[in-house]
C-alpha cells in the first residue's frame, strides 16, 4: 500500500513538472528566422505578419535576421534546432532555388519542412528603357529573332537569382540568346536601365514601380500568373505565344521543421489564415508591391512542386551554378 502511494505521488510530481515546463514553453516568444538583412522586403513581410501571428497564438512572435548564404543560414538555423514549433522559417522561392545551384547546401523543402502556409507573391518586371522601341515581350522577341541589336542584354541583381532564372526562361521559350548581365545586388541597375547602359533588366514590382509611374522605364512583361493590377495593360508571361500557362512569381511563406507535431502546425496554418485575411495585412503588403497570396501548408506544397520543375529545367538548360 505505501509502495503503491509513493509510485502515485512520483506520477504526480512528473505530471505537475511536465506540466510546468510545458507552460514555460508556452510562455517562450516564437522566433520568426527571415534569411535576409532587417529593413528588406521580407523583412518588411515578417513583420507585418508576425505582429498578427502573435495576437492568435497568445505568444510574442519575434523576427530574427540570420542574413546570409541567400537566405540558407536562416534555414539552417531552423534545421538545427528542435521541432516543437519554437522556431517559423521565413521561406521563399530562395529555399528551393538555391540548394538546385549550391551543391553545399544540403536543404530538401520537401523532406526537411513542414509548410504551413503561403503568405504573398511578388512579380518580376521585364523593363526597358523608356527610349526602347520595344513595347512588347513579343516586340521583342520578334526583332531578336530577325537578328536585331547584337549582344541584347539583361541586367538582373546576380547569378541564380530569380530575376537569372526568370531572364533565362524567356530565352529558353522565345529560343532567343540575350546576354546575362549580372550585378552584386540591385542598387544601381535601375539607374543604369534609366541611362541605357543596360539594354533592360528584371526587377521585382516594388523597385520598377517609381519609375515606371515617371515614365523612365516600360514594361513588357509581368511574371505573375495574373496581371498586375498597377499595370492591367501589360501582358503576363503565360499570355505570350510559346509561354502557355507560364508563370514564375517570386513566393514567400511560412515553414517549421519536419517533424513538428501536426497539431501545432495545425495552430499555425489557422493563426496565418487569419492573419493574411485581416484587411489591414493585406493593405500594407498590396502597397508594398505584394500579391496577397493566402494558401494552407498543403496548397503550398502543390504550388511549389511545378515551380521547382520549372526551376530545374531552367537551370539545367542554361547551366547556371553557384559552386
Amino acid at each position: 500500500m505505501q509502495r503503491r502511494l509513493l509510485n502515485q505521488l512520483a506520477l504526480f510530481s512528473t505530471g505537475m513538472l511536465l506540466a510546468g515546463l510545458c507552460h514555460a514553453q508556452s510562455n517562450k516568444p516564437i522566433s520568426l528566422v527571415v534569411g535576409y538583412s532587417a529593413g528588406g522586403s521580407s523583412d518588411y513581410v515578417a513583420r507585418v505578419v508576425g505582429a498578427e501571428l502573435s495576437k492568435r497564438l497568445g505568444r510574442a512572435v519575434v523576427v530574427e535576421n540570420v542574413a546570409g548564404a541567400s537566405g540558407m543560414l536562416a534555414a539552417q538555423k531552423v534545421l538545427n534546432g528542435p521541432a516543437d514549433g519554437n522556431l517559423i522559417y521565413m521561406g521563399g522561392t530562395d529555399t528551393v532555388l538555391v540548394p538546385m545551384v549550391n551543391t553545399r547546401v544540403k536543404l530538401d523543402w520537401e523532406k526537411d519542412l513542414a509548410p504551413i502556409g503561403r503568405i504573398s507573391t511578388a512579380p518580376l518586371i521585364f523593363a526597358v528603357p523608356a527610349s526602347s522601341p520595344y513595347n512588347s515581350l513579343a516586340d521583342l522577341v520578334a526583332a531578336l529573332r530577325k537578328g536585331g541589336k547584337e549582344s541584347f542584354n539583361y541586367a538582373t541583381p546576380g547569378i541564380a537569382t530569380m530575376q537569372h532564372i526568370y531572364g533565362e526562361l524567356i530565352n529558353d521559350r522565345a529560343k532567343i540568346s540575350m546576354l546575362h548581365i549580372p550585378y552584386r545586388g540591385g542598387a544601381q541597375i535601375t539607374t543604369d536601365l534609366v541611362g541605357g547602359q543596360v539594354d533592360s533588366a528584371v526587377l521585382v514590382l516594388s523597385t520598377a514601380m517609381p519609375f515606371l509611374k515617371e515614365g523612365k522605364i516600360k514594361a513588357l512583361s509581368v511574371s505573375d500568373g495574373a496581371r498586375v493590377a498597377q499595370l492591367p495593360a501589360v501582358k503576363r508571361v503565360g499570355e505570350e505565344e510559346g509561354f502557355t500557362g507560364v508563370s514564375l512569381p517570386i513566393w514567400q511563406g511560412l515553414f517549421l521543421k519536419a517533424g513538428t507535431p501536426a497539431a501545432t502546425v495545425a495552430a499555425y496554418e489557422k493563426a496565418l489564415h487569419e492573419a493574411t485575411a485581416e484587411p489591414e495585412v493585406r493593405k500594407k503588403l498590396a502597397d508594398a508591391g505584394f500579391t496577397v497570396a493566402p494558401a494552407s501548408g498543403q496548397e503550398l506544397h502543390s504550388f511549389v512542386k511545378p515551380q521547382a520543375v520549372l526551376y530545374r529545367d531552367i537551370i539545367k538548360g542554361a547551366k547556371i551554378t553557384m559552386d
